[in-house]
């Protein structure tokens, strides 16, 4: 068996539809996946790592929840976020996130 890490090459978390963080849009899903629920999975079946992608069709180009969810777990997640290609500072927002 091999000794390389195992890595998820897309998951997504969430929390519940909450009016601190509205979902913009809706779900075909569980109500939650939070960043602690992923961990517990990846856990149970031996995934080392994963790149966590802000699901758009929630929240939109809002990585809030993304980003909390890569510093409480930033052993564990690479982190991709979308942005809006139509801003005005899109550049700035890329060259902020490299």
């Amino acid at each position: 068996m091999s000794d390389a890490p195992v890595i998820d090459a897309q998951v997504h978390a969430y929390e519940r539809d909450r009016p601190e963080r509205p979902w913009i849009g809706f779900l075909h899903g569980p109500d939650e996946a939070s960043g602690d629920q992923m961990v517990a999975a990846m856990d149970q079946v031996g995934v080392d790592g994963a790149l966590l992608v802000s699901p758009y069709s929630m929240y939109r180009y809002d990585a809030s929840y993304a980003l909390e969810v890569y510093e409480k777990h930033s052993s564990r997640f690479g982190l991709i976020k979308p942005f809006d290609p139509q801003a005005d500072d899109v550049i700035e927002q890329v060259i902020d996130w490299a």
